[in-house]
């Protein structure tokens, strides 16, 4: 039998710090993604609801899922 040979193993790169950003901006910025989309809504058995920001020509394919215009 022969003894098992340990490799040595690269270092992973560490994570570099994303630049925190403040609140009001990423509202902005989620308000400026969901500009011109459709607000459609499922509920389930338990209640909670299932947002989902569509575009205008996919409401038709997100009904048929089951999810309504509010």
């Amino acid at each position: 039998m022969s003894t098992p040979v340990k490799r040595a193993r690269p270092r992973k790169n560490s994570e570099e710090a994303v630049s925190v950003i403040s609140h009001a901006d990423q509202l902005l910025a989620l308000q400026s993604r969901e500009e011109g989309k459709t607000v459609m809504y499922k509920q389930d058995a338990w209640g909670h609801i299932e947002t989902r920001f569509v575009r205008t020509q996919n409401v038709k394919a997100w009904e048929a899922k089951g999810f309504f215009v509010r």
